[in-house]
């Protein structure tokens, strides 16, 4: 392995961009040396070699990957419209690869991304910073350990702004169905509701949302995933239940953990309460929520300080633990094997609906996509 790594970020101004701060996660990393850049966007391409002091600029991201060769490569670009070549020319010449979120918007996407990746022995992490917390990372080896007793059920919530329903299903689904599988490891079975302004969503309603992330449909969708043991995990969403400005609260995002023993709760920017009952029981006053508190971690950053560099403290975190799986030939944190099971679980919410609700195996036997036949 190399003493010092060489990495690389492709960008993609005006079609994505660079995501939730990829171009800057290697900043003060050791071990690592940032030696070009790629946009598109001529004038995105000059503004991003100078905030990140990089003078190798290049506008053909397979040129600059041909060139330099990294060891590492940042794939930013929130868009998932040019996700697969962009993997798989980085895999073709070696790089190993931190990449934005969502991966991918289809099966057949994500089965060429985990191909490509499997030809070139390439390990590639997602950005799910949430799921890099050090509070996430201990709740989830308590409710694997027992801690809590046996694991009942997953109750999940995406921001529910105005993307709320299809959009939120693969945008923010992405980073609450990993959690769901950090705890109870792969689903074997979905089945989905999907509605549109209260009656049953149907083909005609599909439609792109505000960015790229695959073909959608509805504003509020319910979903239920089967897990071994008897887990049970569940996503619900519905359209402009936070609305900025208006409500009293931010959003909704999170993930609710049932347990034997105790209910917890997961809440950005990445923090964990938990309440010594499998439910919340407001008439037993002597119950109340307690925050787990990580030594070294919340007495360095205090909430409003985590609210503003979660991200990028995520991002990093990741990124090391990447290195790490490349060294030890591990599997990151959030792979892209838990990845492609994400695209299973979104998928097969669609392909539920479309089947009058009826219970859908996991994998899916079909990997097209059930709303690209509207289209």
């Amino acid at each position: 392995m190399p003493e010092t790594y060489k990495v690389a970020v492709i960008g993609s101004t005006g079609r994505g961009g660079y995501g939730h701060g990829l171009d800057k996660v290697f900043k003060d990393l050791d071990n690592v040396k940032l030696v070009a850049v790629a946009d598109g966007d001529p004038e995105g391409l000059i503004k991003t070699g100078n905030r990140l002091s990089v003078s190798n600029l290049y506008g053909d991201y397979r040129q600059m990957l041909e060139m330099e060769k990294p060891d590492l490569v940042s794939i930013a670009p929130g868009w998932v419209s040019e996700r697969v070549p962009m993997i798989e020319a980085a895999a073709s010449v070696g790089s190993h690869i931190y990449c934005e979120k969502p991966v991918a918007g289809s099966l057949i996407e994500i089965d060429a991304i985990v191909n490509a990746c499997s030809r070139g022995n390439i390990k590639m992490a997602i950005a799910h910073q949430w799921r890099a917390m050090p509070s996430i990372r201990q709740a989830i080896r308590d409710v694997v350990s027992g801690k809590f007793g046996k694991l009942l059920r997953i109750w999940t919530r995406p921001k529910d702004d105005s993307r709320g329903g299809g959009e939120e299903l693969l945008l923010h689904g992405t980073h609450l169905f990993d959690l769901m599988m950090a705890v109870s490891n792969t689903p074997r079975w979905v089945n989905g509701h999907i509605l549109q302004n209260g009656r049953e969503s149907t083909l005609s309603d599909s439609h792109h949302g505000t960015q790229p992330v695959g073909p959608i449909i509805g504003d509020s969708i319910s979903a239920t995933f089967g897990f071994d043991n008897g887990v049970r995990g569940f996503f619900e969403s519905t359209a402009n239940l936070a609305i900025p400005g208006q409500s009293n609260f931010n959003n909704l995002f999170g993930m609710s953990i049932e347990c034997e023993q105790a209910s917890l709760e997961l809440r950005e920017p990445g923090d964990c309460y938990i309440y010594p009952a499998p439910r919340v029981l407001p008439d037993q006053e002597h119950l109340a929520w307690k925050k787990v508190w990580i030594e070294g971690w919340h007495d360095k950053y205090d909430h409003s300080t985590l609210w503003k560099n979660f991200l990028h403290l995520g991002n990093q975190i990741l990124v090391k633990d990447l290195i790490k799986a490349i060294e030890t030939e591990a599997e990151p944190l959030s792979s892209i094997s838990t990845a492609r099971y994400i695209n299973e679980m979104v998928q097969g919410v669609y392909l539920s609906h479309f089947s009058d609700g009826r219970r859908i195996g996991i994998p899916l036997v079909d990997r097209a996509h059930p709303l690209e036949s509207s289209e």
